[in-house]
C-alpha cells in the first residue's frame, strides 16, 4: 500500500533517529566464515532513497557534469560482449540468451510441490515485512515461510508471489520456490520453542489463540481451508538482505558497486513489466552456501505479493508505477501549472476484481516507469542496461506468460485472464519502445 503523505511527514521527522542505527556494521569475513546476518529497515530505505539520497546527488559535481554531457558511467561487470560477466551468484543467462520452456520455468525455483501432506508445525512468527504469516516444518521435515491473502481480496498476494517467482526464475535471477498451499487451523501444530515478538518487543510463546487471532486477520477460509503462499526456504543461511548501493564488504566477492552491476540496473525493464513498484533492498535476501568446492554469498529477489499492482493490505494506488511517493519532478510541474496538468495515471480504467491488484497496459508508458521510490541501481541505468533487460521481456512467449499466471491458481477466471492480457500487452510495449519491430527474440520458447 502506498503511504499517505502524513505518513510520509512522520517518517521524515523520524528520520535522522532512524538513520542512526539502520546499518549495523558486519565484520570482515574470510571465504570459510559466514558473515554476520544484518538487518536493514524499511522505514529507513523508503527515507535514505525518498529524500537523503536525492539530496546527496544534487551536490555530485561528476554526475552532474554527466548529466549535462549526456553521458553516464556504463555498467562496470561486463564482458568483451557486452554482457554480464560470468560466473555470477546475482544470475544467469535464461530467457534472451538460451532456451527455455514453459516446464523448466515451472520447475526453475525448485520443485513446486509445497508442503508435503500431512500437518504442519509452527515453529516460528513471520517478523518481516507487512503481510501475516508463520515459519513452518512440514510432515517430512521441509521448512517454509506462509503468508496470507488480505481480507477480501482473495488470491490476490498469493497468486503474484507465485506468478512473480517463476517469471524473475526464467528472466535469470535466483528466487525461492514458491506454491499456492491449503489448510485447516485444527491440522497445525505449534513447535515447543515457537514464539512471536509483541508490542512492546518482547518474546511470547505462539499459543492457539496466537494463531487464532492472525487467521482473523487475513482472507477467509473457503470449505474450512485457508490459501497461503507457502516459500521454501532458501539454500544456506540467512545473512540478512543486499542493498541497491554500495557493496557488501563482508562478502570476498562482492567488488563491484551495486549501483553499477547490469543484472541489478536491468532489472528496471523486468519490474517496468510486472508493476514491481516494490523493488527495493529489503525485498532481498542473501544467504551464505556451503558448495562442495567453496563457500560463497548468493544474492536472491524475494516476495513477489506486491506485484502487478498488488498490496499488502489490498490494491495498490493509481499512481503506482507512474511516480513516487515524493516526487519532486511531478510537486514542481503541478506548482507551475497551478494544478491544471493531469496526472498520468488519471486516464486509467480499474479491473475492478478482487483477485487483482491495480495493473493495466492501454496506458503504460514504457520509458517512464517508477517504482514506489528512487532505486540507486535503476536511477543509474543506462539505455544499454534496458536494452539488455528488454531482451529478456523479449524471450517471455504469450506461452510461457499463461503458463506462470496458470500457477497462481487464481480462483476467478476472470483474474487470469486479465493478468494474462496485461502481461503480454506490456510485454509488446516495452519490446516496441527498446528493441524496435524488427527484433527478433534471440531464441525460442519451444
Amino acid at each position: 500500500m502506498r503511504h499517505t503523505p502524513s505518513t510520509l511527514a512522520l517518517i521524515a521527522g523520524l528520520g535522522l533517529a532512524i538513520a542512526s542505527f539502520a546499518r549495523a556494521a558486519s565484520p570482515d569475513s574470510s571465504a570459510t566464515n559466514a558473515p554476520e546476518e544484518r538487518q536493514y529497515s524499511y522505514d529507513y530505505d523508503l527515507i535514505d532513497n525518498s529524500l537523503i539520497r536525492p539530496a546527496t546527488r544534487l551536490f555530485d559535481v561528476a554526475l552532474l557534469a554527466r548529466r549535462i554531457t549526456g553521458h553516464k558511467r556504463e555498467a562496470a561487470n561486463l564482458d568483451d560482449n557486452d554482457q554480464v560477466r560470468l560466473p555470477s551468484t546475482w544470475w544467469q543467462p535464461r530467457l534472451g540468451f538460451r532456451s527455455v520452456t514453459p516446464e523448466q520455468m515451472m520447475h526453475g525455483p525448485g520443485p513446486g510441490t509445497g508442503p508435503a501432506a500431512g500437518r504442519w508445525t509452527v515453529t516460528k512468527a513471520k517478523s518481516q515485512g507487512v503481510t501475516h504469516g508463520f515459519h513452518i516444518k512440514d510432515s517430512d521435515g521441509a521448512r517454509f515461510i506462509v503468508k496470507f491473502d488480505p481480507p477480501g481480496y482473495p488470491d490476490l498476494a498469493s497468486a503474484c508471489d507465485v506468478i512473480g517467482s517463476h517469471l524473475f526464475w526464467a528472466a535469470g535471477y535466483n528466487v525461492p520456490d514458491n506454491t499456492i498451499a491449503t489448510f485447516r487451523a485444527e491440522d497445525l501444530d505449534i513447535g515447543k520453542d515457537a514464539t512471536y515478538t509483541d508490542d512492546h518487543g518482547r518474546k511470547q510463546p505462539i499459543s492457539k489463540d496466537y494463531i487464532a487471532r492472525l487467521l482473523s486477520k487475513v482472507a477467509a477460509p473457503v470449505d474450512g481451508r485457508y490459501r497461503c503462499i507457502a516459500s521454501r526456504y532458501l539454500e544456506g543461511k540467512p545473512i540478512g538482505p543486499y542493498e541497491y548501493f554500495g557493496r557488501r564488504k563482508d562478502d570476498p566477492e562482492d567488488l563491484v558497486p551495486h549501483e553499477l552491476r547490469r543484472e541489478l540496473r536491468g532489472l528496471w525493464t523486468l519490474c517496468a513489466w510486472l508493476n514491481h513498484a516494490d523493488s527495493r533492498g529489503p525485498n532481498s535476501l542473501d544467504t551464505w552456501v556451503k558448495a562442495p568446492a567453496r563457500t560463497f554469498v548468493r544474492h536472491h529477489l524475494i516476495d513477489f505479493s506486491a506485484i502487478l499492482g498488488a498490496g499488502a493490505t489490498g490494491n495498490r494506488a493509481y499512481p503506482t508505477g507512474t511516480e513516487y511517493y515524493v516526487d519532486y519532478g511531478v510537486s514542481s510541474r503541478e506548482l507551475v501549472s497551478l494544478g491544471l496538468t493531469p496526472f498520468a495515471w488519471e486516464p486509467v480504467v480499474d479491473p475492478k476484481i478482487p483477485a487483482v491488484g491495480f495493473v493495466e497496459s492501454a496506458v503504460f508508458d514504457p520509458s517512464n516507469w517508477r517504482p514506489d521510490y528512487p532505486n540507486p541501481a535503476f536511477d543509474d541505468r543506462t539505455e544499454r542496461d534496458i536494452r539488455w533487460g528488454a531482451r529478456i521481456v523479449a524471450g517471455f512467449s504469450d506461452d510461457m506468460i499463461r503458463t506462470a499466471v496458470a500457477a497462481g491458481q487464481y480462483s476467478d477466471a476472470r483474474a487470469a485472464d486479465y493478468v494474462t492480457h496485461v502481461l503480454i500487452e506490456r510485454r509488446d510495449k516495452l519490446v516496441h519502445r527498446w528493441l524496435g519491430n524488427h527484433f527478433t527474440p534471440a531464441v525460442t520458447t519451444r
